[in-house]
């Protein structure tokens, strides 16, 4: 995702990642319990926020990692072609 760039994993120990990329927004963080942690990365069609939207969210968990990260992002640049097609 050109123009964003995501923290490393220690950032989200603690914190959730939100964002919007060409008509796609989206959220990364942490989720499961401290023995099976994961990161989840969620992305819908904006303008609004998730709890605003009516938009159906999509959803992919990856490793709890910097790998995982990268995953992530490669993911979210995915997500944002089909969910905004038009927007590139």
């Amino acid at each position: 995702m050109e123009g964003i760039t995501l923290y490393s994993i220690l950032y989200y120990e603690k914190s959730v990642f939100k964002g919007s990329y060409r008509g796609m927004n989206f959220r990364l963080g942490k989720s499961g319990d401290e023995e099976q942690k994961k990161l989840t990365a969620t992305a819908w069609k904006g303008p609004f926020i998730l709890e605003k939207s009516k938009e159906v969210p999509v959803t992919q968990d990856f490793e709890f990692s910097d790998e995982g990260i990268a995953e992530a992002e490669k993911w979210l640049g995915e997500q944002q072609k089909l969910i905004c097609p038009t927007i590139e």
